[in-house]
């Protein structure tokens, strides 16, 4: 998995609750040391959600599915690079 979708599938999980793209680069750039632009999240989420990692809920917000709560609790620790605490 490319770094720019770790990094969405990171937010939305701790978030638990849906998240526009640019809600997501917002709090990537705040909260960690990554610049990732709206475009870049968007393109994420369009890979994510054909893995089946995401699922939009309306026209512009998106929520982690079972599944990609699933394989952040498998690959990721809260040590994690990137884990925003």
């Amino acid at each position: 998995m490319r770094e720019p979708s770790e990094a969405v599938l990171r937010v939305l999980s701790q978030a638990g609750i849906a998240v526009s793209p640019g809600g997501i680069a917002a709090n990537l750039r705040e909260l960690s040391d990554r610049d990732i632009d709206d475009a870049a999240v968007a393109d994420a989420l369009d890979a994510l959600e054909a893995e089946n990692y995401v699922r939009p809920i309306d026209d512009t917000h998106y929520r982690i599915t079972d599944h990609g709560r699933d394989y952040v609790k498998t690959e990721f620790g809260d040590e994690a690079p990137g884990y925003i605490d």
